[in-house]
């Protein structure tokens, strides 16, 4: 199979159009720089939180001359681990991640072919172990909300954005409910799942391409 393929789309009886779609984990970068950008403004909130507190107890000179160098750290260290952890995961997936999806005129759904989504499941669990063991609560509530989770779908009529990215065969979107999905398709889909999406979604809803 190649890095990105994608089956051709079939309209099913009940009116339903599906495709699967599997890619290379270690050479499509969708997943990581979401991860990246995750922590990024993880880090930046808790940098200008303390930046501003500081502030009130020194010159925002001093305050920023402390604090950058630590949050610098903080950020490339975090870079680093949470890239060890995509590749450890990639390569728990076999390099690949696969999927299904289902559209009709109401929304779309992204489901994680079931082989890949036991393996995921399993990982979950560990991240929701090393969360209790911690006696983090907070730790331990993505790991389980993950290993229950093996689809998302989201209702065109609630999407107020898309992200269009045709060179990485993906459109993302975001409902009004912050749900946040990732559609995938291949060169050869791609006009057509990105027509009907725009010919379902609010007219007020913010367009980006790139």
């Amino acid at each position: 199979m190649n890095r990105e393929e994608s089956t051709t789309l079939t309209l099913s009886p009940d009116g339903k159009l599906r495709w699967a779609y599997d890619y290379s984990l270690y050479r499509n970068p969708v997943i990581l720089t979401v991860i990246w950008r995750i922590f990024f403004f993880i880090i930046l909130g808790m940098y200008l939180l303390m930046l501003l507190l500081e502030t009130f107890e020194r010159s925002f000179l001093e305050a920023f001359k402390g604090l950058s160098p630590v949050f610098a750290a903080l950020a490339a260290g975090m870079i680093v681990l949470s890239t060890a952890g995509y590749l450890l995961y990639a390569l728990i997936m076999g390099g690949k991640y696969s999927v299904l999806f289902e559209m009709d005129q109401q929304g779309v759904k992204h489901m994680q072919l079931q082989r890949q989504f036991e393996k995921a499941q399993l990982l979950s669990f560990l991240s929701a172990l090393a969360g209790g063991a911690s006696g983090s609560v907070s730790a331990a509530a993505p790991g389980f909300n993950a290993a229950l989770k093996q689809s998302t779908y989201s209702k065109f009529k609630s999407v107020r954005a898309i992200d269009i990215d045709r060179r990485h065969q993906v459109i993302k979107i975001v409902t009004r409910d912050l749900i946040h999905n990732q559609v995938y398709a291949q060169a050869a889909n791609f006009d057509q799942v990105e027509s009907y999406i725009l010919a379902h979604i609010p007219a007020a809803a913010k367009i980006k391409r790139r």
